[in-house]
């Protein structure tokens, strides 16, 4: 009799993405009755707090009409660390089948996802199904991944049959993204503080109270990541729109009338910008550098290896920024705010483009820096012979006179 398979990871994934989604509804849902816009009866609330996870993990939602399809990155990654957590405590031991375990507790989740939105849906507000399960499979399938990583480890299972050259990029890729995310910060930091009294006069027109005012703080706290990769594509170049006929980049501000949420006080006064300002259009430059000049060329460390292995390194940061800023626009209400958010296919585009030739010139910088420091190896440790001295003017070349007082 053949002995029973055992795949204790795949109870776990069963259990994280219901656990998850039950987790994420129930914290909503509390946001909700906080915040005093919860109304009806439990059913009511549960129902609005499912439509809450759902609209955080990137579902979308639909209004009378009005599309809601911005993906809140902040909220985002907080569905994400939810799942995270869950996982942490239903998986006490090491998984065989990473990838496996991975796509399981995606795929659960995906379905907790789909049946929340069908079961919260109405005639008023609904949540497209498809979207739902989609978003769902991607955040419990990223959730799954760093929880078992970071209490197991073993990330590098997660690899596939990737190549060996590509996952070297892939390291080096990463300074790269992390220094231009913390460009855009402090630039969003440096606006907000320029414009805080901006910020208190919104923050005080719309007198939230206290639960509101918690909610409200934490709204524009989860709302900085999005601000953040909205300033990366300002600086890649394309910019965003905050409305139609909007944009915002290194030329200049073009906004019309905004809605009064305190962030939004960080977005620059409209008009020109001083012509100083394109100094940041570098910054891509070199993030793409710092990517260049920490790839591994492997075996081949010649210039034309490091040059391959710069680029490839900053192509890969600016690919993976573009998708991510790409990502994060879309629509937040009715009318004008139909166009939020930087364009689709331009960062993506322009930062593999200006990041993969900061990492070609980071990866060149990187080779003459290793040229001279094997040129420093290699000399003798005695040093080189010295000239020979002159003890006085007249006398011939040879070592130092010794004066004997006479």
């Amino acid at each position: 009799m053949p002995e029973p398979i055992e795949t204790p990871y795949l109870r776990a994934a069963f259990l994280a993405g219901p656990l998850a989604a039950l987790a994420s509804v129930l914290l909503s849902t509390g946001l909700l009755v906080v915040a005093g816009a919860s109304g009806g009866s439990a059913g009511d609330v549960l129902r609005s707090g499912a439509r809450a996870w759902l609209t955080a993990v990137g579902a979308g939602l639909s209004v009378d009409g009005t599309d809601i399809t911005i993906v809140p990155v902040g909220a985002w990654l907080v569905g994400l660390a939810v799942v995270a957590l869950v996982v942490r405590w239903t998986l006490p031991d090491p998984v065989d089948e990473l990838p496996a375990f991975v796509a399981s507790a995606g795929g659960v989740t995906g379905l907790v996802a789909g049946v929340a939105a069908a079961a919260s849906s109405t005639a008023d507000a609904e949540v497209g199904l498809v979207r739902a399960a989609a978003a769902g499979f991607v955040v419990g399938a990223a959730g799954a991944a760093v929880g078992a990583v970071s209490r197991h480890g073993g990330g590098a299972a997660l690899w596939f049959t990737v190549s060996e050259g590509l996952r070297r990029a892939v390291r080096a890729a990463v300074p790269g993204v992390v220094a231009m995310l913390g460009s855009a910060t402090v630039v969003v930091l440096v606006l907000l503080l320029l414009h805080r009294g901006r910020a208190g006069d919104l923050w005080a027109l719309l007198d939230p109270g206290v639960g509101g005012g918690v909610v409200l703080a934490l709204a524009c706290l989860l709302a900085v990541p999005t601000a953040v990769l909205w300033t990366c594509s300002a600086l890649l170049g394309p910019g965003f729109a905050f409305g139609s006929a909007t944009s915002v980049d290194l030329t200049g501000s073009h906004l019309g009338a905004v809605p009064g949420f305190p962030l939004l006080a960080a977005l620059p006064s409209p008009g020109e910008f001083p012509d100083g300002v394109f100094v940041l259009g570098l910054v891509p430059l070199a993030c793409g550098a710092l990517s260049g000049w920490r790839a591994d060329p492997g075996p081949r460390r010649d210039l034309v290896g490091r040059l391959a292995a710069g680029s490839a390194a900053g192509a890969v940061a600016g690919f993976v920024l573009g998708v991510l800023v790409g990502a994060s626009g879309g629509a937040i209400g009715p009318g004008r705010m139909e166009h939020t958010g930087p364009p689709a296919l331009a960062p993506l585009l322009v930062g593999v483009l200006v990041m993969g030739l900061g990492g070609a010139i980071g990866g060149v910088l990187a080779h003459y820096r290793e040229g001279r420091a094997s040129q420093r190896s290699e000399r003798p440790a005695t040093g080189s012979p010295r000239r020979p001295r002159l003890g006085r003017r007249h006398d011939p070349a040879g070592a130092p006179r010794r004066d004997d007082g006479a």
